[in-house]
């Protein structure tokens, strides 16, 4: 079969409009035979990116940036075509980032713990995170100020010590300097020449630790006995001490008997009535046995000597 000029025409264009079509998708990092995954996410601001930069998740390149837009707000709204299979939970952030010193701009997504995951052409949380290059040069005016005010006190402070030490302050300096270098030398000289002397005290000390520790090693034995002992005597002191409080107690619970009026103590006690009968029949007593001293005839003028003996 033999094809007309225009046939061959028509597949030599098509053709080119494939290979044009399969070009620019590989040279816009697009999948060339199943469709992207797009979503966007909104930032303050989008220094250093641009169409094409590179879309990373957990350190892996997925994706990359596909439009930028100034939103009426003044804030940056970035679309990102995304070539992986793995979902994006609902709540994950977009942080627009530098990975390194040297490199530019990327976007990271941090995925986050939803169940629900981001469908095509939705938005997520974008944060744009300044870089430490930024944060200097925003602080560069602030810390050039504040080094040029320490080297302006800097120097100041060596003019007021210029002025203040004049001729005769560097001579009396140096003298000082001199004093202290000779006493130095001196203090050298006498630890020197007394470096025997030295040598033997230090000897003599570690002869006298060495036997410390030989008498306690020997006594060991001793001071073992001495704590038993010890230790025998507080626990003994410790049952002396349980039965005085045994004792104690029964001394109160009688005198708290005698206070309540029970027994013959309490009763002596508590019954004025007793006492002021035995201090009466004691006067009686007493007049009685007076009587009979005084007079013994009148208590035995009625008895007969037989009936007493």
């Amino acid at each position: 079969m033999k094809l007309s000029n225009e046939v061959k025409v028509g597949i030599t264009v098509l053709l080119a409009v494939v290979v044009a079509i399969v070009g620019f998708r590989f040279m816009r990092d697009i999948p060339i035979f199943r469709q992207s995954m797009e979503i966007s996410a909104t930032f303050d601001r989008a220094d250093g990116i641009s169409n094409g930069s590179l879309v990373y998740i957990q350190g892996v390149r997925v994706g990359s940036v596909n439009r930028i837009v100034l939103t009426p707000e003044t804030r940056v709204n970035i679309r990102m075509r995304i070539d992986t299979d793995v979902p994006i939970p609902r709540g994950s952030i977009a942080r627009l980032t530098s990975l390194g010193i040297v490199e530019g701009k990327s976007i990271v997504i941090e995925l986050g713990t939803s169940d629900q995951f981001v469908e095509f052409g939705e938005e997520i949380e974008g944060i744009y995170a300044e870089t430490m290059m930024e944060v200097l040069g925003q602080r560069g005016e602030e810390l050039g100020d504040d080094v040029s005010n320490a080297i302006y006190e800097l120097n100041m402070f060596l003019r007021q010590l210029n002025e203040t030490l004049n001729d005769d302050a560097r001579i009396t300096l140096n003298e000082t300097l001199n004093n202290v270098s000779t006493t130095t030398g001196r203090v050298a000289e006498i630890l020197e020449g007394k470096q025997q002397e030295i040598d033997t005290a230090i000897e003599s000390g570690s002869r006298m630790l060495s036997q410390l520790d030989t008498l306690v090693t020997d006594t060991r034995p001793q001071v073992e006995m001495l704590m038993a002992t010890i230790e025998k005597n507080i626990a003994e002191l410790e049952s002396v001490r349980i039965e005085l409080e045994s004792a104690a107690s029964n001394f109160n619970e009688i005198l708290e008997k005698i206070n309540r009026g029970e027994g013959t103590i309490g009763l002596l006690v508590n019954d004025p009535s007793m006492y002021e009968n035995l201090d009466s029949l004691t006067i009686e007593l007493n007049n009685l046995i007076k009587g009979i001293n005084e007079n013994p005839g009148r208590y035995l003028r009625h008895m007969s000597i037989i009936d007493i003996f």
